[in-house]
């Protein structure tokens, strides 16, 4: 039997030959394409791409400002204004790390939410826990109202991390996927900036107020962006996916090629229960899980963030001659900028390349600032090298968002086979704030015991290693369909043309 659905001429999404011919064996017959199956000049469909990102990316934005908060709020519990008691050395590491035990559990369940309920309302539930948790922060004055704030706030930066990324990956054309996966790390690293300029100027509960406010833009966005092609042809909702194609691919796109590759990717789902044994059982899950868990430790051990977490309390050891809150957003600005930067030219300069850089500057400069904090406890006059500290810890943010900061997230949403994603992609992230809550926790320990120097040589020793694994272990996917990653992971050897640049 075969179902021929056309769209109804008064959609919005509905326009000349959408006619859609579907087949239960999963093929798709289509009416004549016309001349043009594409926007004239390929714009329009793409800005709506990047505006659908963008929405769903805000909500990396409470990630980035649940991260950066403890920052400049550290400093204010420490000293004589705070309303709390005296606070330990063991109670000021949990405020800062239980975020990252909060978002592993909040990691582990999102993929499973969002194959029940969809990609947009999953992304849209992690609201809740964000706003829970400024609440509780505005309203209640005591350490243990605090730890259970922020525990329930990484509920909500866990979950966001798996979804966000995933549902741009399967919204988003081959040709512009990188750029489109940056807009996650650059909504995360805004996210932080905005922690850092609001904690400095703003009192302790209009700062929480003002991180409260920045959800409403966040829930409206997500209210009105499209379900995932690939989830609606999971459920069986075809002819929705085919609008939902045609709105994020322009008016005159012919979806039904696409279709069929949604359709077989949606048949293989089917037949696997998607969990670790699938994943591993294969060459190209294999494969991708040593990228993805290989990138987030590496992500992770370069120190990135202990760095922001304790960027105030750094400069203020460094005796830096800049103000440290000063120096603190100057940094959170570098590492805004440079993500801009990464989002132009991922898709043209591929990922291995800039994961590559990233390890081998960060290097360098760990290197310098451990070399500043030997002159500095070994009794030396830093004070003609005070602007030292600001400049490395800057051009490390640098060339941490170059590479690192930002690759890693738009390569977990596009290297695991469709029917492990959901799991995968959690896996990754589990791992990910698993060392996020093992750094911020230890930071301040090895500082007392091993000294700031060979603490940030220690990171040093990670970054280089970084470098290597990029090199000899990554695929490069630039301009790859979701299909042609898993061929190319499927193969022994790399074959076919290399281009310096991406192809027209």
């Amino acid at each position: 039997m075969t179902t021929t659905t056309t769209a109804p001429a008064n959609d919005v999404a509905s326009k000349p030959f959408l006619a859609i011919t579907i087949k239960d064996n999963g093929k798709q017959q289509h009416a004549p394409k016309p001349p043009d199956t594409t926007d004239p000049s390929g714009h329009a469909k793409k800005h709506f791409q990047f505006l659908v990102s963008f929405c769903a990316a805000l909500g990396g934005m409470q990630s980035g400002i649940t991260l950066g908060w403890t920052s400049p709020i550290l400093p204010y519990f420490v000293s004589k204004e705070s309303f709390l008691p005296e606070l330990t050395e063991g109670q000021i590491s949990w405020i800062s790390s239980l975020l990252a035990l909060g978002a592993i559990v909040g990691a582990v369940p999102a993929g499973t939410i969002a194959d029940r309920i969809g990609r947009k309302w999953a992304i849209l539930l992690t609201s809740v826990p964000f706003a829970t948790c400024w609440i509780t922060l505005m309203v209640t004055g005591n350490v243990g109202s605090i730890y259970a704030a922020r525990f329930i706030g990484g509920i909500g930066s866990g979950a966001a991390c798996v979804l966000v990324p995933v549902y741009i990956g399967e919204i988003a054309e081959a040709s512009i996927r990188g750029a489109l996966g940056a807009f996650f790390p650059l909504m995360f690293s805004s996210g932080i900036v905005f922690a850092y300029v609001a904690g400095a100027y703003c009192s302790y509960v209009i700062f929480n107020a003002a991180c409260c406010m920045i959800l409403l833009p966040f829930v409206l966005g997500v209210i009105f962006v499209p379900e995932s092609p690939m989830w609606l042809v999971q459920k069986g909702r075809k002819v929705q996916a085919a609008q939902v194609l045609s709105i994020l691919r322009g008016p005159r796109y012919n979806s039904a090629e696409e279709m069929v590759v949604l359709q077989d990717d949606a048949n293989r789902i089917a037949n696997t229960s998607g969990g670790f044994k699938d994943l591993l059982g294969t060459k190209a899950g294999r494969k991708a899980a040593i990228t993805c868990v290989g990138l987030m430790v590496f992500q992770q051990l370069c120190g990135i963030d202990a760095v922001l977490f304790y960027t105030v309390s750094i400069f203020q050891a460094a005796n830096s001659t800049i103000d440290p809150f000063l120096a603190t957003i100057i940094i959170g600005l570098t590492e805004v900028v440079m993500t801009i930067f990464v989002a132009t030219v991922i898709d043209r300069f591929g990922r291995k390349p800039l994961l590559v850089i990233s390890g081998i500057m960060m290097t360098v400069c760990l290197g310098v600032l451990g070399y500043y904090f030997m002159l500095k406890d070994g009794g030396s006059d830093v004070s003609a090298i005070g602007w030292l500290p600001l400049t490395s810890l800057a051009l490390f943010n640098i060339v941490f968002s170059i590479g690192y900061g930002s690759v890693p997230f738009t390569v977990i949403s596009e290297i695991f086979p469709p029917e492990t994603k959901g799991f995968a992609s959690s896996m990754s992230i589990v791992v990910h704030w698993s060392l996020v809550f093992a750094v911020t926790k230890l930071f301040p320990t090895m500082e007392d015991r091993m000294g700031q120097a060979a603490t940030f040589w220690t990171f040093a020793c990670f970054t280089i290693t970084s470098a290597g694994f990029a090199y000899f272990v990554l695929p490069e996917t630039k301009g790859k369909t979701l299909q042609e990653i898993q061929k190319k992971l499927e193969r022994k050897h790399k074959t076919g043309p290399k281009y310096s640049v991406e192809p027209i």
